[in-house]
Parts: C-alpha cells; sequence; structure tokens
C-alpha cells in the first residue's frame, strides 16, 4: 500500500524548507488549511488535479512525491520509471487482465452524441446609483459538443479537474438535467425527450447511482435500503430475500443486513449502495466519486466490487472521478477539461499498473505541464 504517512512528511518536510506554513501552503493552491494538514498526517492524499501544482510549488517530482523522499539528480532519470512503477504496484496490488473483456463487439447501452450545456444567467440592476437599468448576461457552456459510446458490460470512467464539467455530463445522462443541444440514449431510448414529470420513473427503472454520500436511508437497515429499491420496481415480495441474500453475499454484506448505516463502515455503506443499484437490473449504473469519502484499503474493495458487477452480473458503468487509482479499475477513460473530451484512453491488455501510469502521462500531457516533468514521469 502506497505509504500516505511517509508522502505526508515528505510534503511537511518540503514545506518547511521553503518557509511556509500550512496556511501559506493552501491559500497558493487555492484550497483549505485542513485539506494540507489531511495530507501531512497522512490522513489523505492529494486531489488529481493537485498532483502537478503542488509538485511545481515544492520542487520535487511527481516521482519523488509518490516516493515520498528526494532522489539524487545523478539517478533520477535512471529510477523514474522503477520508483513509479514500484509506488503503483504497492498501491493497486498485482492484477492480469481478465479475458471477459474481451466480448467482440458488444452492444452500446449509451450513445452521446454532439451534447452541449449552456447555462444563462441574467443579472439586473442599476449602474452607479444612478436610475439607468442595467442587464448583464452570462453565460457558461459547461459541457460543449461532447460525443461517446459506452458498451454494455463496461466500466468507463470520466476524469477531470473540478470545473471540467464531468458532473454536468453526469447529471445530463441521469435525467436530472437537459442538454441545450445534442442527443442521449440509453438502449436507443432518446432521453432528452423525455417529460419532466416522468424523469424519476425513468431513473428508478433504468438506471442505478452510487454517490459519494451513500444517500442511504439512516432509518432503515441495510436489507431494508436494498428492498425498497426492489419493492419500488414492483418486484414479487416472495422474490426479494433471496435476491437481496445472494447479492450481499457476494458482496460481502450478508453479516451486516439487519444493522442501520450509522452502524457500519463507510466501505459497507457504499457496497451497500452498489447492491441497491445493481439489484434492479438497471441499463447503466452511474457513479459520482465513489471512493471520494473513503480510506484507501475501502476504496479499493469498492472498485473491486465495482469491477466484479461488470464481470459477473454483467452490469455497465460510467464513473465520475478525479481519482487516478480509481480510474485504473476502468476499462475506458475520458479525460474532460472546460467542458470538452480532450482525449481517451483504453486499457486494452494492461495491468492496473501500467494503465496507472498511462493515465498519470495523459493528464500530464492534456495540462501542458512542463517538459521537465514529462521527462521524469516518461524518460
Amino acid at each position: 500500500m502506497m505509504n500516505q504517512v511517509k508522502i505526508g512528511a515528505f510534503i511537511s518536510e518540503r514545506r518547511k524548507a521553503k518557509g511556509w506554513t500550512q496556511s501559506q501552503l493552501a491559500e497558493k493552491l487555492e484550497i483549505t488549511d485542513k485539506a494540507v494538514s489531511k495530507w501531512e498526517t497522512g490522513r489523505s492524499m492529494p486531489d488529481l488535479s493537485l498532483f502537478m501544482p503542488l509538485c511545481t510549488l515544492l520542487d520535487v517530482t511527481l516521482n519523488e512525491l509518490f516516493a515520498g523522499e528526494c532522489i539524487a539528480e545523478g539517478t533520477l532519470r535512471e529510477k523514474a520509471d522503477e520508483v513509479l512503477m514500484d509506488v503503483i504496484t504497492s498501491w493497486l496490488g498485482h492484477d492480469k487482465w481478465e479475458s471477459w473483456k474481451n466480448d467482440p463487439a458488444p452492444q452500446n447501452v449509451l450513445e452521446v452524441e454532439n451534447v452541449s450545456r449552456l447555462y444563462e444567467t441574467v443579472l439586473t440592476g442599476h449602474e452607479n446609483n444612478r436610475n439607468k437599468h442595467k442587464i448583464k448576461n452570462n453565460s457558461v457552456l459547461a459541457v460543449n459538443d461532447v460525443s461517446f459510446q459506452v458498451a454494455h458490460g463496461s466500466f468507463v470512467g470520466i476524469m477531470g479537474a473540478s470545473g471540467s464539467g464531468k458532473t454536468t455530463l453526469l447529471h445530463l445522462i441521469a435525467t436530472i438535467d437537459k442538454p441545450t443541444n445534442g442527443t442521449i440514449r440509453i438502449n436507443g431510448q432518446n432521453i432528452v425527450d423525455i417529460p419532466d414529470e416522468a424523469a424519476a420513473e425513468f431513473r428508478r427503472r433504468h438506471l442505478g447511482f452510487v454517490f459519494q454520500e451513500y444517500n442511504l436511508l439512516e432509518t432503515l437497515t441495510i436489507y431494508e435500503n436494498i428492498a425498497l429499491a426492489l419493492t419500488m420496481k414492483a418486484v414479487s415480495k416472495e422474490n426479494i430475500p433471496q435476491m437481496i441474500q445472494s447479492l450481499s453475499e457476494k458482496l460481502d454484506i450478508s453479516a451486516i443486513l439487519d444493522k442501520f448505516p450509522y452502524e457500519v463502515s463507510g466501505g459497507q455503506r457504499q457496497r451497500c449502495a452498489c447492491a441497491r443499484a445493481i439489484v434492479v437490473n438497471p441499463d447503466i449504473i452511474l457513479a459520482d466519486e465513489p471512493t471520494g469519502a473513503l480510506d484507501s484499503h475501502a476504496a479499493r474493495q469498492l472498485l473491486d466490487t465495482l469491477a466484479m458487477l461488470c464481470r459477473e452480473y454483467g452490469a455497465t458503468i460510467l464513473m465520475v472521478t478525479h481519482d487516478v487509482m480509481a480510474a485504473s479499475y476502468c476499462d475506458r477513460i475520458l479525460f474532460m477539461k472546460d467542458g470538452e473530451i480532450k482525449a481517451s484512453l483504453s486499457r486494452e491488455q494492461e495491468s492496473k499498473q501500467k494503465f496507472f501510469a498511462d493515465i498519470l502521462k495523459k493528464i500530464e500531457w492534456i495540462e501542458g505541464e512542463s517538459h521537465d516533468v514529462l521527462e521524469v514521469v516518461n524518460p
């Protein structure tokens, strides 16, 4: 496992060498003091979008940040890939590509074609306290002409920094919002045409959701939370117990079915959310930063669960994430920036470790980081 305590101590050491307080580093990165404190005490890792700015501020390479120590300049090029892959392997564990991914020409469950979302806000007021009426039109193009497909049984990730448009895109696919133009088809049905009053019913019948904050009902037991999803889909009462028991054994939550969400761990709550999502056999599961509230161990367990749902239940998953570790479990990654898909990356026959490294390199290319940093990560 990646040594977050060692990395945190390294960040603290480099910050102090610069003569900065935690508050000053936080201000330079435009984040909270609490976030820096969590890094330095080993309780969390920096977000994806902060990796490279943090390296630049602390005068370290990405390899040195992950290793939690400085690497001698004379051996930097020689050790760069070795250090990076050793750290990734210790973080992710060993992995082999599974043959089930090679199903030829699967049907597309989701087809997004030329989708855009423009938000317009009209502000009214008076200019310079005079009686002249002022109208200001603020327009934000959150999603700009996006097109892609998601095949049945695949695990696709959408990556991007905060404000890149990835969550807006997920909301459009979830029928929570409507695009300004373009089409979104789920199993051939253009969901853009669904009336607002019918959207909730469509979500219940065709979509599954896994959120960062679990969205479980605290007054219901784990069993009842899962059963509620089946009841809302009008599944026969006689079939519900067996369906829940079978799935809960697969997800290793059968021992906690009688407990309430507040009585179990975050990882167990998220696996309950996965059970609730898959038990109704949705066309596609939409996961919004599902590992965001979990520690690294629970996050890996959840990601293993999501991959298992694809492999053994034929689930189709579209996951929004900024976490490279989470993305490395996917079959394919779409990289968003400024509302557009800038690049895509398929795992093909690679291990998670190699895919993780490729994702980092693609992110650096998209962000246009300096030649020196690219040279270290990809000599």
